[in-house]
């Protein structure tokens, strides 16, 4: 049997270190680490199943907001459908009431310019010239001036003008006068235009038809180019109710038929006229004005939110996805 070397002897005799104390309070304070972790993973686990089962809660309560805000979306489309619907057939009804308006102002007019063809005005009359009774006073006037006697008057009087007969005001009102049938006016006018001029204490009067307002704005519109062709020896006409008649060279006559006519053609004459255009707005402007806007813009704002709940949808729908994982 071989014998053991010295080598191995004192292997075998070594005794295994003994445990000293601080090997032991290292392993103890080990050991309460490791407690208070996993106390604390426990801590943190109870709380985040409740914080998961808060959101949960919250998640639902959400998905029931939206699907509220998405039955609300669908009642007010319908009802915006309801109301663009009603809008163009109230817009189709507003259209038929305006041209109609329109018509019958044209009528009015028409009605007014025909009840004026009676009627006859004198301008530059001097005031209080014709004392206390002006249809005595006109019939002397048109058997002096005219030589007209026996016209039926049915009244006269002064007419307000623009500071006509007012304290400081040197231009005197004009009198209208009223005959009881269209021909005895015209006997009356057709004298007047007969003679060149017409006094009346040494001051010039001049006779002429009565017109509605709106023919009288129509016809102011041409009194500074009238000016300008008189000094120019071209004469001129306004034929009713706002037409501008001028007699040029060798017998050449021209009509136009409104004031934008005038502008353009008097160019010709080498006239110029101040004259601005105003575009009269069509139906769809005046509602525009009045705050009208088509159904197609106003369906605009309920498209977008109907966009903003389905981009709602579908994030709260990826995020149920990544809560199942």
């Amino acid at each position: 049997m071989p014998k053991p070397n010295q080598k191995e002897k004192n292997k075998s005799s070594e005794k295994p270190p003994e445990e000293t104390p601080e090997c032991e309070e290292e392993g103890a304070t080990a050991a309460a680490t490791l407690s208070n972790i996993l106390k604390e993973l426990k801590e943190f686990r109870t709380e985040t199943t409740g914080n998961l089962a808060a959101i949960k809660k919250d998640i639902g309560e959400i998905k029931k907001d939206v699907s509220d805000l998405r039955a609300r979306v669908n009642a007010a489309e319908e009802r915006i459908a309801e109301n663009e619907s009603r809008d163009i057939q109230m817009t189709k009804v507003l259209f038929h009431v305006l041209r109609t308006q329109k018509q019958l102002e044209e009528k009015c007019q028409d009605l007014e310019s025909r009840s004026r063809r009676k009627n006859l005005r004198i301008y530059m009359i001097p005031e209080r010239l014709e004392g206390s009774d002006m249809v005595n006073f006109i019939s002397k006037l048109l058997n002096e001036k005219l030589g007209i006697m026996g016209v039926k008057i049915e009244r006269a009087h002064r007419v307000s003008a623009n500071g006509g007969g007012r304290p400081g005001s040197t231009r005197p009102r004009s009198v209208l006068v009223r005959f009881q049938s269209y021909w005895e006016r015209q006997r009356v006018l057709s004298a007047a235009w007969s003679k060149k001029e017409i006094r009346l204490n040494d001051t010039r009067i001049f006779f002429d038809e009565d017109f509605t307002p709106q023919v009288y704005a129509e016809r102011a519109k041409y009194i500074s180019v009238r000016k300008e062709m008189r000094a120019r020896n071209i004469k001129s006409r306004i034929l009713y109710p706002a037409k501008l008649k001028v007699f040029g060279a060798n017998g050449h006559v021209k009509v136009f038929d409104t004031p934008q006519a005038a502008a353009e053609g008097l160019k010709e004459f080498g006239i110029t006229m101040d004259y601005q255009t105003k575009e009269e707005p069509n139906f769809e402007t005046l509602l525009k004005a009045s705050g009208w806007q088509s159904p197609r813009r106003r369906s605009g704002r309920a498209n977008d939110l109907t966009s903003c709940l389905k981009t709602l949808l579908s994030s709260m729908a990826h995020l149920n996805a990544t809560e199942d994982e």
